[in-house]
């Protein structure tokens, strides 16, 4: 198994795609949750910048969520 830059067999394809959202989901919750931590020990609000870590945590991890259930749900039958 080689790891092309831009694979054409069509699976090694998805599970590139499905890996790169994986991973940007990660980072999005991490920074979302780490951001808002570390503004609200800055801050003197500590709930309003946690507030905003946790939506900016959500937001990151449900549309990198939703981009692997489209990659995933998408049907490539070939006949």
């Amino acid at each position: 198994m080689t790891m092309q830059p831009r694979p054409n067999n069509p699976i090694q394809k998805k599970k590139q795609e499905v890996r790169k959202h994986a991973r940007n989901g990660v980072i999005c919750v991490a920074a979302g949750l780490g951001g808002g931590f570390l503004l609200g020990l800055a801050a003197t609000s500590f709930v309003t910048y946690m507030m905003l870590g946790i939506i900016v945590a959500v937001a990151g991890g449900v549309y990198n969520w939703s981009k692997i259930q489209k990659i995933v749900g998408e049907n490539n039958s070939q006949n």
